[in-house]
């Protein structure tokens, strides 16, 4: 095995592949327990858990940080095809569901990441 080095100054044409981002929601989900667990200041080892593991099974290369951000973005896509889907009842704002949106909506919509008790944060 290879090692792979990233120089995150060279991230300027850096962008997620459909495949990277499914794998990206399956390996959040394997460790949605721990997330839960933890407060946010002390995940940067779970985000470095899941790049790597992304890493293994697709050979897309993203740091923990930019799993994280992705992770972000994929669900703000989620709860605004969301609204979209149920006619916004609290007429909150959307905007068009882009490509990930659209191709990961359905690997997220068991909701398995909504937050289900008081945690830490």
């Amino acid at each position: 095995m290879a090692l792979v080095f990233i120089n995150q100054n060279q991230n300027i044409n850096f962008q997620w592949t459909t495949n990277a981002a499914i794998q990206l929601i399956r390996e959040r989900r394997n460790v949605h327990d721990q997330f839960d667990r933890l407060a946010n200041n002390r995940q940067v080892y779970l985000w470095n858990l899941i790049s790597t593991r992304i890493r293994v099974a697709t050979g897309f290369v993203a740091t923990g940080a930019q799993c994280r951000t992705k992770w972000n973005a994929l669900k703000r896509g989620f709860e605004n095809s969301l609204r979209i889907i149920t006619e916004n009842p609290q007429r909150l704002p959307t905007r068009s569901p882009n490509n990930f949106d659209r191709d990961c909506f359905n690997e997220m919509s068991d909701q398995f990441w909504l937050r289900t008790g008081n945690y830490l944060f």
